[in-house]
């Protein structure tokens, strides 16, 4: 949700106009924005010990490859501001908004909130 907020309310300080373009976009947020916290989330689950133990893990294990991700997918969204077909244009930085976006929100937002609550995870043995 928080990322859905910051990107409109970036796309409407860059003026944009709600018409058919923006509308897909906004229409795929949801798929774009949920990616780093699942990882995160997966990460947190799936680590051993009390929450900070748990944080510090899924830090270890996903932080740099989610990092990757995001900085591979801003990189690839460059080429797209330079496009002369208003599509490719908007939906570069589109995609640039919605990848930082999401990649902060998931390491200092949902991390920090997992933290504070500090959810317990029953240890899974073996399941067949």
């Amino acid at each position: 949700m928080s990322v859905l907020v910051s990107v409109v309310g970036t796309m409407v300080m860059l003026g944009w106009n709600l018409g058919s373009i923006e509308s897909i976009l906004i229409g795929i947020i949801a798929g774009f924005s949920v990616d780093y916290v699942v990882h995160l989330a997966h990460a947190y689950e799936i680590a051993g010990g009390d929450t900070y133990e748990r944080i510090t893990e899924a830090f270890s294990d996903l932080g740099i490859s989610v990092f990757n991700g995001m900085i591979t997918s801003v990189v690839a969204s460059i080429p797209l501001f330079f496009c002369q077909l208003q599509f490719f244009a908007k939906f570069g930085t589109f995609l640039c908004l919605t990848i930082a976006f999401s990649w902060i929100f998931a390491n200092f937002g949902f991390m920090s909130v997992l933290a504070q609550l500090k959810i317990p995870l029953k240890e899974k043995g073996c399941r067949l």
